[in-house]
């Protein structure tokens, strides 16, 4: 590769990676890495021709994980949920193999433990399981910056939440098992994850910055906003007629996520450090514009 420092990207086809790594690429001043368990899969051919470094290696295996960090200034680390190995193992591998290949920094995109906000009341593993590994990275020397990501607004798309009405199809329904007043902080994560992911590496080279990076975890949902509040949105900008439909019929382990959701739990305390970092984030009505109108449009 070239003498630019190395960015190694996990799950570097998936939602949060390809941010990711299309922010690193843009940006031109890394050399971009990208992690996936199948490198010939379309998807890991698409990044080569990106000029991306595909390496195959999993988060369940740590030795791959090692050769896969090797010579790299940073990693962005993230976990699958629902996998036999779990996402602790998953994750206490990531922070291993950074530290065996001495990575100078970790990024981790995590979550706040829902056992541990909740007061017990709600145990949700996706959540609290990504809260165990934070734990354990500080049991290590491996610095890393913690990431919470919230809500995503791409879930509209990829939880199939935005659907034709069936009856009338010049309008839409917004089916989710949300209440309809719960705020959620939430995130646009093709808009700016990478964004922040990237600000955070550029200023860990400054190390009157370490500090502050580390000393508590960053918080990546610029804003907080509701169902009610999405539909109104949706409906301004776009012109058309959308209405909240609540979706009842989930799994129970589903049923305890969204109800940890409708208990106002997924709010996160706000700061000023995104800002301070230059990072210039998207709101719910960009989202909207950007990626909603255009969807509609196709639709049409």
């Amino acid at each position: 590769m070239s003498g630019k420092k190395i960015v190694t990207v996990l799950g570097a086809t998936g939602t949060q990676g390809q941010s990711v790594v299309n922010a690193l690429l843009k940006n031109g001043t890394y050399a971009v890495r990208g992690i996936t368990r199948n490198p010939d899969a379309p998807a890991a051919q698409t990044l080569k021709d990106k000029g991306v470094e595909v390496v195959s290696a999993s988060a369940a295996d740590k030795i791959s994980l090692i050769k896969a960090f090797e010579g790299a200034y940073a990693v962005f680390g993230v976990t699958i949920p629902f996998t036999p190995e779990g996402e602790v193992t998953q994750g206490r591998n990531i922070v291993d193999a950074a530290f065996a290949a001495k990575v100078p920094l970790l990024v981790w995109s995590s979550l706040p433990g829902a056992s541990e906000i909740s007061g017990g009341k709600h145990i949700i593993p996706p959540f609290d399981d990504k809260s165990a590994v934070e734990k354990y990275i500080a049991t290590t020397s491996q610095p890393t910056v913690i990431l919470h990501t919230g809500w995503f607004t791409e879930n509209l798309f990829t939880q199939h939440f935005l659907q034709p009405d069936p009856s009338d199809h010049n309008k839409w329904n917004v089916v989710v098992p949300v209440v309809p007043d719960a705020k959620m902080g939430t995130l646009w994560v093709e808009g700016d994850l990478g964004n922040i992911v990237l600000a955070v590496i550029d200023h860990w080279a400054d190390e009157s910055w370490r500090p502050k990076l580390t000393k508590e975890v960053i918080v990546a949902a610029p804003f907080e906003i509701s169902v009610n509040e999405i539909v109104n949105t949706l409906k301004k900008v776009t012109g058309k007629d959308f209405k909240y439909v609540y979706k009842s019929d989930l799994p129970a382990g589903f049923q305890v996520l969204f109800k940890f959701f409708d208990d106002g739990y997924y709010r996160f305390p706000q700061s000023n450090i995104l800002e301070e970092l230059g990072v210039k984030t998207h709101s719910y009505e960009d989202f909207v514009r950007e990626r909603v109108v255009p969807y509609l449009q196709s639709k049409q």
